[in-house]
Order: C-alpha cells, then sequence, then structure tokens
C-alpha cells in the first residue's frame, strides 16, 4: 500500500455562512500533517507516544458527539492489555537485605492488543462498553495508531487506524480519528482547570479538528466510575515486544500485590 502525506488545512474559526465569499485575508488558516492511502485521510500520530504510560483511567473532558455517549456525563476510558494466557505468573524480584519493602515482579503474555473500556452516566444509570484496540499496519506509523472494534458494530470504514493519538502529554492525550470525523480530547484529571482544556482545545483545532463540532463533557456528579485498574502512581508497566508476544513487567509494592 502506498501512503501520500499531505497538509489538511484547518479554518478557525469555522465559517458562519458558506454563502460569503472570502479572501485569504479574511480566514485565518493553519495546516497539518497527515496521510492518504488513497481511500481516507488519516491524522499522524505523536512519535512520543509510549503505550506504557497509555494504559490506564482517561476521562473525556470534550470531544465530538458519538452515539454511545449520547445524553452522557462522566465519560471515561480504561485501557490494559489483553492477556494471551489466562493467568498471571509471579515470581519475586529485587529483593532488598535493607529495610522491608520488596518488590512483586508481574510477567504475563499478551497478543499484543489494548482492552477499551469506555462508560458513561445516563441519568442515575451507568453504561459501559468492551472493544479491543489492535495495532495499525506500522505503514500508518509505529506507535500510538489503532483499529478499535466493539462487538455487534461495524467494523471501520478505512483501512487504516480509526484511533490516532495526534498528541500526548503527561496528563492529556488529543484522540482523532479517520478523516479527522473524531475529536477526543482526553485528561488524566476528571476536572482539570478551564485555562488547561481551552489551551488544548486550541491545539487540537490546529491540529485539524473542526471545533465547531465539539462539546464540554460534564464531569460533576459522577457515580459509577471508580478505577478497576492499580493506581497510576504503582503502575509502572515495561514493555518488551518480540515476533510473537509482548512481556509486560509490573513492579508493585508487596503489601498491595499480595491483596490481589
Amino acid at each position: 500500500m502506498l501512503l501520500t502525506s499531505l497538509l489538511v488545512a484547518a479554518f478557525l474559526p469555522a465559517l458562519a455562512s458558506s454563502a460569503k465569499v472570502c479572501t485569504s485575508s479574511d480566514l485565518n488558516v493553519t495546516v497539518t500533517d497527515a496521510l492518504w492511502d488513497g481511500q481516507c485521510t488519516y491524522p499522524k500520530a505523536d512519535k512520543s507516544f509510549q503505550l506504557s504510560d497509555y494504559l490506564g483511567r482517561w476521562y473525556q473532558v470534550a470531544g465530538t458527539r458519538a452515539p454511545f455517549t449520547a445524553g452522557c456525563s462522566c465519560i471515561y476510558a480504561e485501557y490494559g492489555m489483553n492477556a494471551r494466557l489466562p493467568r498471571f505468573l509471579f515470581s519475586l524480584h529485587a529483593l532488598q537485605s535493607k529495610g522491608r519493602e520488596r518488590d512483586l515482579l508481574t510477567i504475563y503474555q499478551t497478543n499484543n492488543t489494548v482492552s477499551v473500556s469506555n462508560g458513561c452516566q445516563l441519568g442515575n444509570r451507568s453504561i459501559t462498553i468492551e472493544g479491543t484496540a489492535s495495532p495499525a499496519d506500522e505503514i500508518y506509523g509505529s506507535d500510538g495508531v489503532f483499529r478499535v472494534q466493539f462487538p455487534g458494530s461495524p467494523g471501520p470504514e478505512c483501512p487504516g487506524p480509526n484511533y490516532i493519538v495526534q498528541k500526548r502529554a503527561e496528563n492529556w492525550a488529543i484522540v482523532q480519528a479517520s478523516n479527522f470525523s473524531t475529536l477526543f480530547l482526553l485528561s488524566r484529571n476528571r476536572n482539570p482547570d478551564e485555562e488547561s482544556i481551552s489551551t488544548w482545545l486550541d491545539l487540537a483545532g490546529k491540529l485539524g479538528s473542526d471545533l465547531s463540532k465539539v462539546i464540554r463533557t460534564n464531569q460533576t456528579g459522577c457515580l459509577f466510575t471508580g478505577s478497576s485498574l492499580p493506581v497510576k502512581k504503582d503502575w509502572n508497566p515495561v514493555v518488551q515486544t518480540t515476533t510473537e508476544l509482548t512481556l509486560i513487567s509490573v513492579s508493585i509494592p508487596t503489601t498491595r500485590a499480595l491483596q490481589i
């Protein structure tokens, strides 16, 4: 498959009326890198993306409307590695002669796919959907590009990724889809400050997102969004990929591990 690199123009702000005739001086235009495979256009992923740092809980603070989350508040997503083996293999690691602290090394095989758990709150009801994210063909990027599929849903229309981590920072992520059709602004914090949200939305616009279709997510009064994964500060996986499997080692305090 041959990919073509191109520039996508983003017009900021969106035109109020398509009937108006504009000159170049009337428009605030920015461009962003993208890929074209003959069928669809794809944003380029952040080259600094590291899957091990991306796993865990994220809160959607803004985004375009999606059928699953229509009318919802408290939208979140949780990502983890899918295990190939049905059980975990434990071994003691780095035993210290001084002090009482010991680390437990957890090693398990994965099938190189990521579990996706999306949830939200609709009134007083909790709604969740489980899916799988598989790495897209490396021709679309080496990291941060996935094909996400949910059971019972039609497959992606485009041959490439439908989930692209376009920009990544420690507590923030801009996620786009093929053809720049869907934006998710994610934060590790449920209620980040407004200035940060505005800054990241502005960046998303400069990267090609149509901000006229973006709405803020209400993250107050949340009843059903307790994380089922370890707290991020204790979750420090080291990912090693071979041709057949991925090994993930996680060092966590022994006192916590014994409670699993």
